[in-house]
């Protein structure tokens, strides 16, 4: 059930022969694939902010008497 559901999503596996011409080069995947991580990397400070403010909200009841 599982390999129907992935087929439907991600479609069916490339054949040996065609694996070969499909193939990214390095330049084409550095600009692909970098992005990904530089997206990732844009978020990582505000969500780091969200933590410590709910945290910070949170802690604060057991500062006053």
């Amino acid at each position: 059930m599982l390999d129907r559901i992935a087929r439907a999503l991600i479609g069916n596996p490339l054949p040996s022969s065609e694996e070969v011409h499909r193939r990214l080069s390095k330049i084409q995947a550095l600009a692909i694939f970098s992005s990904d991580a530089l997206s990732s990397v844009a978020y990582a400070p505000e969500e780091i902010m969200l933590v410590l403010v709910i945290g910070g909200t949170t802690m604060l009841q057991f500062s006053f008497p």
